[in-house]
Formats: C-alpha cells, sequence, structure tokens
C-alpha cells in the first residue's frame, strides 16, 4: 500500500510537470490511479477534478506576475 502510493505520487507529480510545460498529464496520471487499484470511476472523477486546478493556480500564477 504505501509503495503503490509513493509510485502514485511521483507518476502524479511528473504527469502535473507535463501538464504545466505542454498539457497532456491525464496521460500519465490516469493509468496511474488505476495502477494503483483505484475503481475506474473515482480514477476519472480525480482526474477530471486536478485539470482545472491545475490550470487554475497556472492561471492566477501568470496573472500575478504579469503587471
Amino acid at each position: 500500500m504505501v509503495t503503490e502510493f509513493l509510485i502514485v505520487c511521483q507518476l502524479v507529480f511528473l504527469a502535473g510537470f507535463v501538464d504545466a510545460i505542454g498539457g497532456g498529464g491525464g496521460l500519465i496520471s490516469l493509468p496511474a490511479y488505476l495502477m494503483a487499484g483505484i475503481p475506474a470511476h473515482f480514477a476519472v472523477g480525480t482526474n477530471n477534478l486536478s485539470s482545472p486546478l491545475g490550470t487554475t493556480c497556472a492561471t492566477f500564477e501568470f496573472a500575478r506576475s504579469v503587471h
């Protein structure tokens, strides 16, 4: 259980990094959730929640840095 958690954390971090650079991080995070044994409907819901949140945070950071 702990090993799966650590693997998923690393893959989701990689997915966020890829998503911030060029988009498409869901292609990494969704299989990571499924590999961890999360049911498919929870995995898709979590993936659909994390994408807009990441975009919102990136938008606020960009707006804050631009004068």
